[in-house]
């Protein structure tokens, strides 16, 4: 059993429904280090600190949902109102009733599609999994526009993948080949993922992903970008969902290969092989003068200091087969190689704390031992007899050579 889990913002990680893609701490930490660096931190502490600039700030949350992030944002001291808003009458009731007693948050249903935005009344707008829903995008964002003081910070968590889940054969393809991987009770109910029709994402929910593939350009068009990151989910958004309660993060197999499935996504966005659907970004408005907040970091949750020693130094060097000497291994490709390494060999351990180190020493190690072999032959060299974690590392190597 772990000691303890990462992820520090446990309500938000209550109200994920169980199939929805995102409800393991194996994947919120993966979109944490996506975010931050830092698989224990959340995005918005971490971006809050870096572009909630002042004091005294009015903070608009569009998308509130149930409410979980304007009920952070409310505890934060340079804070002084909140204005949070949703399409959804139901989510809003809800959410209202959840910060009774909260007095800097007020509440209010707002369709961005027609309504409009107190003018120059914000200094930060949080965007969060709401833009995707506009279809008169055109509109809304003349309303971030006109409701941003001058020098206020717009942040932008959202999909901005293809309209309505259309993506590529490409993507459709890789899923699959994964899906295929994985033991039968962790993929159940399904042997193989398809595409939704335009037709079903229309029936299911008309709003779902009506322009989201222009957002990212919408953005740039109004606002100066001034941090992006690629969060991913391109492949895990559709391979886990209604699965991903399959995989017990408390058990070492299970847990490592969402792992390795993560890893693999975030290899093949890294090299531009896929895009990435689900994007975090900062901006301001076009002229404004950029700065940024001081503040430090809040500390780091205590879970975050349980933590194993590498992997790579619990295989046992008598089972490793040193490659003859010369050429050397090409230099690309080590770094997922050896984080896929890493959570193969984790996948044996009886129990696991919520980290684990990466010790550059080590990953010098298997550079060394290596040596006249390329990293992903060495890696299946090293792996575990596991059918499934060779199945998923050797899907990863023909993806990267790919």
């Amino acid at each position: 059993m772990p000691r303890v889990t990462v992820w520090n913002d446990a309500e938000h990680a209550r109200q994920l429904a169980h199939t929805n893609w995102m409800g393991n701490t194996a994947v919120l930490m993966y979109l944490n280090e996506r975010a931050t660096g830092d698989p224990a931190r959340d995005w918005l502490s971490s971006w809050a600190h870096r572009w909630f600039v002042g004091d005294g700030l009015r903070v608009l949350v569009l998308g509130c949902g149930e409410g979980w992030l304007e009920r952070a944002v409310a505890a934060w001291p340079f804070v002084a109102g909140i204005d949070a808003v949703d399409f959804a009458g139901e989510a809003v009731a809800r959410a209202r009733e959840s910060a009774r007693g909260l007095g800097k948050i007020t509440y209010g249903v707002v369709d961005l599609n027609r309504d409009t935005l107190p003018r120059d009344a914000y200094d930060v707008v949080v965007a969060h999994s709401v833009l995707h829903h506009v279809e008169n995008l055109e509109h809304a964002y003349a309303q971030l526009e006109a409701c941003m003081r001058p020098g206020a910070t717009l942040i932008v968590n959202e999909y901005a993948g293809p309209n309505r889940f259309q993506y590529s054969d490409d993507v459709l393809s890789i899923m699959n080949a994964l899906l295929r991987c994985l033991p039968a009770e962790l993929r159940q109910p399904y042997e193989a993922r398809s595409r939704p029709s335009v037709e079903e994402m229309i029936a299911n929910d008309p709003t779902e992903a009506v322009r989201a593939e222009e957002l990212l350009a919408f953005t740039e068009r109004h606002f100066e970008v001034l941090e992006r990151k690629d969060l991913g989910g391109t492949l895990l958004q559709h391979l886990l969902f209604d699965i991903v309660q399959n995989f017990r993060f408390e058990v070492p197999r299970e847990r490592s290969m969402l792992e390795i499935l993560c890893t693999i996504e975030a290899m093949l966005v890294d090299s531009g092989r896929i895009g990435s659907d689900f994007v975090l970004l900062a901006a301001r408005t076009k002229g404004s003068h950029v700065t940024r907040a001081r503040r430090p970091l809040p500390p780091r949750p205590q879970a975050a200091f349980d933590v194993d020693p590498d992997p790579l130094g619990h295989a046992g060097s008598a089972r490793i087969s040193v490659a003859p000497r010369g050429g050397g291994a090409p230099a690309t490709g080590w770094k997922p190689a050896l984080r896929l390494l890493r959570q193969a060999l984790a996948s044996q351990q009886e129990a696991r704390a919520s980290l684990f180190r990466e010790s550059a020493l080590l990953g010098l190690r298997e550079r060394l031992l290596a040596r006249g072999s390329d990293p992903w032959t060495h890696v299946l060299r090293r792996a575990p007899s596991d059918p499934a974690i060779r199945a998923l590392l050797e899907t990863a190597a023909t993806l990267a050579s790919a």
